[in-house]
C-alpha cells in the first residue's frame, strides 16, 4: 500500500491541511522543530489505527467541531480513501472503495493483514534514538540492539523479555526470602503451628463459653425486670403530677355547664361590630363632604370657553409649525442654490470663452469614453510619428552629409592622378632588371596584400600592410639613378592614389545606398502621416468637433468641453431644484394663511403668522390643561365617592352579618350574646392548656388519692435497688469468665486460625498461577525467538547484506548473525571480520538502517517507510550515497523522509514539502 494524499480535517496544530500528489517513490517532508513532521505522523497512524484514548496524548482541537481526516492509498493498483472522524473511542472509520462500495474497521484490519499501532511503529518508522548511547554499549548490548532491529524493529521484545524476568524474580526464588511466595509459604507454615496447638486447649475453652452463655441469660432477665419496673416507676410519677391539673378539670367544666347559651355566635364579634359600627359613621361625613366639592367643580370647568375644534387646529398648527423648520432650512437652501447657479454661469462663460465656443458647440460636441479614447489613440499616433520622423530626418540629413562630403574627396583624388599618355612616358624609361623585379614584386605583394587583408581581415591592416610594402619598394629606388628615380616616384605615387580613388568609389557607391534608403523610409512616414491627419479630421468630423481648436491642444480640449458639459448638467439639475424649492415655500405659506383665515388672525408673512398661531395655541392648551386637570380631580372625586358609599353598604352588610350568624335581632342581643361566648371561651382555653398536659391514659387511673399513689412508688423503687444489686453480681462473673477466654484467645480463635490458614493457601495459589503465567510466557518467548532466529533473521540478514554492501559501496559483503557464544559479525572487504563495537558510529548507524530496512522490505504488508533524520551523524560522503541508496530502495518501496535539516533536501528530486512552524496550518500543498 502506497500514501497517495492525505487531508486533515482539524488534528493537533494542522486544520484543513491538505498534502496532494505525494510521491510513491520517495517523498521529502522538511520543517523546523515544533513544524508538525511528528504531528502529522500521529495523524496517519490514527486514521489506520483509532485516535488514542482520551488519558493519552489528544491531538483534538476543542475549537473545531470535525475532528480526524482522510488517507488516500493505493492498494493491488486500485484507489482507496480511508476516513476516521470522531466518535466512539477510537474514531468511526469509513472506507471508500472505488466501485463506490464502503467499508467498516474490519475491512480496515483486513486491509492492514491484522498489524496493530505497535508494529507498525517498529517496524515501518526508523530513526537513530536507540543508537543515542553509542558509546555505553558492550558487545551484549550491540548484539541485542542489531538482534531487536532484525527482530521487530525496536526493542520491545528485549523489554518484555526483560520484564518477565524481573516478575518472576519478584513472585518466586527457590531458597530466596524476599519474593512474594517465598514470604506467603513462610506464613502459611507459621500459622498452620498455630492451629495444631489450638486443638489441644479446645475442651477447656468450650466449658468457659458455656458457663458464659449461662451468665449472659442472667444479664437479660435482669434487663427486662429493670426495665419493667422503672416504666412502672415512671407512670407513677407521671399520675403524682397530674392529679392537681385533673381536679381543676372538673371544677371548669361543672362551671362551663351553668353559662347561658352563647351558640352559636362569631368569631371575635364584639370587636368586629364596634370596628363596622365606627368606619360607617366615619364613611357617611366624608360622603357629605365629597358631594360638596364635586358641585364646586362642575361650575369652575364651566367657566372656561374653548375652541369648537380645538383639536384640529392644535394639529394643523403643529404640523405646519414642524414645516417651518424645512421651510427654513429650503429659504437658505434657495439663496445657496441662486449663489450657485450664478457662480457656474460664470465659470462656464470663462471657459467657453477660453476656447472660443458657443454654448451650442460645446453640446453638439460628442465627448463620450469612445470618443475620447479615439482622440486619445490618435494623439498617440500623431506624437509617435513625430518622434519617428525625427528620428529619420536626422538618419537622411546625416546620410546627404556624408555623401556630399565622400564625393568632393573622391573628386579631390581623382583630379590627382597622372594622364594616360604620363603614365606611358614613364612606364617606358628603362629600369635595371634586377632592380624592377625586386620593385614590381614589391608592388605586386602590397596590392596582393591589400586586398587579401581588406576582404578577410580589415581594410585598414589592408592599406598599413601595402603601405610598409610600398615604402620598401621606395627605399630601393633611392639607389637608383637620378634620371630613373623621380619618374618611378610618381609611378608608385600614382599607383597609390589609384587605389585610393578606388576605395573612395566604394565609399561613394555604400553612402549613396544608404542615403537612398534614407529617402524610401521619409518617403513611407509622409504617407503614414498623410493617414494619421486625415483620421484626426475625420473624428473633427464624425464627433461634431470644432476645427477651430489647435491640434496640439485638442485632448486638453475634449476634457474642457466633458467638463462644460457637465457644468451645463449641474446647471439645469440646480435649476430645476430652484423651482421645486420655490413650490414647497408656496405650498407652506398657502397652508399658514389657511389656517390665519381661519382663525381671525391677519397673516403678513409666514414666521410672524406662524408665531401668532404658536401664541394662540399655547393659549388654548393652557385651558385645555386645566379642563383636563378639572375633569381629572372631578372624575378621581366621583370614583372615590363611589367607593366611600361602597365601603359604606359594605359595612351595614357586615354588622348585619355579624346579627345573623349570632341569630340575634338586635345590637343590644348581640352583646349579651358576646359577653357570655367571651366567659365561655377563656373557660374553654384552660381547658385546653390542662388537656395538652395530660394524656387519655391519666384520665383512666383509678387511684383516688394522693396517697395512695406515693404509697406505691415507694414499693417499686425498693425492688428495683434490689435488681439492680444482683446484675452487678452476675456481670462480675461475666467479666472473670471473659479475661480466662481472653487468656485463650490472645493468638485468635480455633476457627479464626482455620479460617487465616484457608485464606493464606488461596493467596499462595493465586501467587503461584502468576508466576506459572509469567514462566510459560517467558517460555514461548524464547521458542519465538528461536524460531525466528532459525527462519525469520536468514532472510533479513540475507537482504540487509546487500543493502549494506551497496550502502558502503562494497567495504562490506556479509553478515553474520549470532551463534555459538558470539554475537553479529561483518565481513570487511579484506577479509577481517569485526563486531559492532568495532565500528565506526557511522557504520553502526549505516547497519542499524540497512538491516531496519530489509525488515520493513520482508514484512506481509508494504506501507510507507518513514526515516527521521537519519543522515544527521553522516559525513558528507555517506551522506551522499545514503541519499542514491534510498532512492534506489524507494523505487520498490515508498518512502517519506523527515527531516529538520536544509542541507539534507539536496539531491532527493523535487517532491519536497516545507511544513512552516505557526501555531496553525491550513495551507493545500500540491
Amino acid at each position: 500500500m502506497k500514501l497517495l494524499e492525505l487531508h486533515i480535517y482539524s488534528f493537533g496544530k494542522f486544520e484543513d491541511f491538505q498534502m496532494t500528489t505525494i510521491s510513491s517513490t520517495i517523498h521529502l517532508i522538511y520543517g523546523e522543530n515544533e513544524a508538525g513532521k511528528s504531528t502529522l505522523l500521529a495523524f496517519i497512524e490514527s486514521i489506520l489505527f483509532g485516535f488514542p484514548a482520551r488519558h493519552e496524548e489528544s491531538y483534538e482541537m476543542n475549537h473545531h467541531g470535525r475532528f480526524g481526516g482522510t488517507l488516500t492509498m493505493e492498494s493491488n493498483g486500485e484507489k482507496i480513501v480511508v476516513e476516521r472522524t470522531k466518535g466512539k473511542a477510537s474514531g468511526d472509520v469509513t472506507i471508500h472503495f472505488p466501485d463506490g462500495s464502503t467499508g467498516d474497521e474490519e475491512n480496515l484490519k483486513q486491509l492492514l493483514k491484522g498489524m496493530n499501532r505497535s508494529s507498525f511503529r517498529q517496524i515501518f518508522f526508523c530513526n537513530l534514538n536507540t543508537l543515542n548511547d553509542y558509546h555505553r554499549y558492550d558487545e551484549d548490548g550491540w548484539n541485542q540492539v542489531l538482534y531487536e532491529a532484525g527482530m521487530s524493529g525496536g526493542t520491545s521484545l528485549l523489554a518484555v523479555e526483560k520484564a518477565f524476568d524481573k516478575r518472576q524474580g519478584e513472585l518466586f526464588k527457590p531458597g530466596g526470602r524476599k519474593p512474594l511466595l517465598n514470604d506467603e509459604l513462610e506464613n502459611w507454615e507459621t500459622l498452620k503451628k498455630k492451629t495444631n496447638e489450638w486443638a489441644k486447649k479446645n475442651g477447656e475453652y468450650n466449658r468457659i463459653v458455656q458457663n458464659k452463655q449461662q451468665l449472659e441469660g442472667q444479664v437479660s432477665e435482669h434487663t427486662e425486670r429493670l426495665e419493667h419496673l422503672r416504666s412502672e416507676r415512671r407512670n407513677l410519677d407521671r399520675e403524682k403530677r397530674v392529679f392537681p391539673l385533673l381536679k381543676e378539670k372538673r371544677r371548669l367544666e361543672s362551671h362551663l355547664s351553668k353559662l347561658p347559651k352563647y351558640k352559636p355566635f362569631p368569631e371575635d364579634g364584639l370587636i368586629r361590630m364596634d370596628k363596622w359600627k365606627e368606619q360607617a359613621v366615619l364613611l357617611s361625613g366624608e360622603s357629605e363632604s365629597m358631594l360638596k366639592r364635586l358641585q364646586k367643580m362642575k361650575e369652575e370647568m364651566n367657566s372656561f370657553d374653548i375652541m369648537p375644534e380645538w383639536k384640529v387646529f392644535l394639529q394643523d398648527v403643529s404640523y405646519w409649525n414642524e414645516q417651518m423648520v424645512l421651510f427654513r432650512a429650503r429659504s437658505e437652501e434657495r439663496k445657496e442654490l441662486e449663489r450657485d447657479l450664478m457662480s457656474i454661469e460664470s465659470i462656464l462663460g470663462d471657459e467657453l470663452d477660453s476656447l472660443g465656443l458657443v454654448r451650442e458647440d460645446a453640446n453638439h460636441a460628442n465627448t463620450s469614453f469612445t470618443a475620447r479614447e479615439e482622440l486619445k489613440q490618435h494623439i498617440e499616433d500623431r506624437n509617435r510619428s513625430d518622434q519617428e520622423y525625427r528620428y529619420l530626418n536626422e538618419s537622411f540629413q546625416s546620410a546627404q552629409e556624408e555623401l556630399e562630403k565622400e564625393e568632393s574627396e573622391y573628386e579631390l583624388l581623382k583630379g590627382r592622378l597622372l594622364s594616360d599618355s604620363e603614365r606611358e612616358r614613364i612606364s617606358n624609361s628603362k629600369i635595371p632588371a634586377g632592380r624592377q623585379k625586386w620593385q614590381g614584386g614589391l608592388v605586386i605583394c602590397a596590392l596582393l596584400l591589400f586586398i587579401g587583408l581588406g576582404l578577410y581581415e580589415s581594410w585598414f591592416l589592408g592599406i598599413a600592410s601595402s603601405a610598409i610594402a610600398l615604402i620598401g619598394a621606395y627605399l630601393m629606388t633611392l639607389t637608383k639613378e637620378n634620371s630613373h628615380g623621380s619618374d618611378h616616384d610618381l609611378l608608385i605615387q600614382d599607383l597609390e592614389l589609384r587605389r585610393r580613388v578606388e576605395q573612395a568609389k566604394e565609399q561613394l557607391d555604400r553612402l549613396n545606398r544608404t542615403y537612398i534608403k534614407a529617402a524610401e523610409k521619409v518617403d513611407r512616414w509622409e504617407a503614414e502621416r498623410y493617414q494619421i491627419e486625415s483620421a484626426i479630421k475625420k473624428w473633427r468630423s464624425s464627433n461634431t468637433f470644432p476645427d477651430t481648436i489647435p491640434l496640439h491642444s485638442v485632448l486638453d480640449s475634449f476634457d474642457k468641453i466633458t467638463s462644460i458639459k457637465k457644468r451645463q448638467q449641474n446647471y439645469s439639475h440646480k435649476q430645476r431644484q430652484l423651482e421645486e424649492l420655490d413650490y414647497s415655500l408656496k405650498v407652506v405659506e398657502d397652508g399658514i394663511k389657511k389656517v390665519c383665515d381661519d382663525t381671525n388672525i391677519t397673516y403678513y408673512y409666514a414666521e410672524n403668522a406662524m408665531q401668532l398661531l404658536l401664541q394662540k395655541a399655547d393659549e388654548e392648551r393652557e385651558a385645555i390643561r386645566e379642563i383636563e386637570k378639572l375633569r381629572d380631580q372631578y372624575q378621581s372625586l366621583e370614583s372615590q365617592l363611589a367607593d366611600i358609599n361602597e365601603k359604606l353598604t359594605s359595612c351595614r352588610n357586615e354588622m348585619k352579618e355579624l346579627m345573623s350568624i349570632a341569630e340575634t335581632d338586635t345590637e343590644e342581643a348581640f352583646r349579651t350574646k358576646g359577653n357570655a361566648q367571651k366567659e365561655a371561651k377563656e373557660i374553654l382555653n384552660q381547658l385546653v392548656t390542662i388537656d395538652s398536659q395530660v394524656d387519655e391514659s391519666d384520665l383512666c387511673s383509678e387511684r383516688i388519692s394522693l396517697e395512695e399513689i406515693e404509697s406505691e412508688l415507694i414499693t417499686v423503687e425498693r425492688e428495683e435497688r434490689s435488681v439492680i444489686k444482683k446484675q452487678q453480681e452476675v456481670y462480675q462473673q461475666l467479666a472473670a469468665e471473659q479475661e480466662r477466654m481472653h487468656l485463650l484467645t490472645e493468638d485468635g480463635t480455633y476457627e479464626d486460625l482455620l479460617l487465616q490458614q484457608k485464606q493464606k493457601e488461596d493467596e499462595i495459589n493465586a501467587l503461584a498461577w502468576k508466576w506459572s503465567v509469567y514462566k510459560v510466557a517467558s517460555d514461548l518467548l524464547v521458542k519465538a525467538k528461536a524460531h525466528y532466529q532459525e527462519e525469520r533473521l536468514p532472510a533479513v540478514l540475507k537482504k540487509a547484506e546487500h543493502y549494506f554492501n551497496v550502502i558502503t559501496e562494497g567495504r562490506y559483503t556479509a553478515i553474520f548473525p549470532p551463534s555459538e557464544g558470539m554475537g553479529f559479525r561483518v565481513m570487511h572487504s579484506g577479509g577481517k571480520a569485526y563486531k559492532p563495537s568495532e565500528l565506526s558510529r557511522g557504520t553502526v548507524e549505516q547497519l542499524y538502517l540497512c538491516i531496519r530496512l530489509a525488515l520493513a522490505s520482508i514484512s506481509p504488508i508494504q506501507l510507507p517507510i518513514f526515516l527521521d533524520d537519519i543522515f544527521v551523524n553522516f559525513d558528507a560522503k555517506r551522506t551522499e550515497k545514503a541519499k542514491s541508496f534510498i532512492k534506489e530502495f524507494s523505487i520498490n518501496h515508498q518512502v517519506i523522509l523527515l527531516t529538520c535539516h536544509i542541507d539534507t533536501t539536496s539531491g532527493l528530486g523535487e517532491n519536497i514539502h516545507v511544513l512552516e512552524r505557526t501555531t496553525f496550518s491550513t495551507k493545500k500543498v500540491q
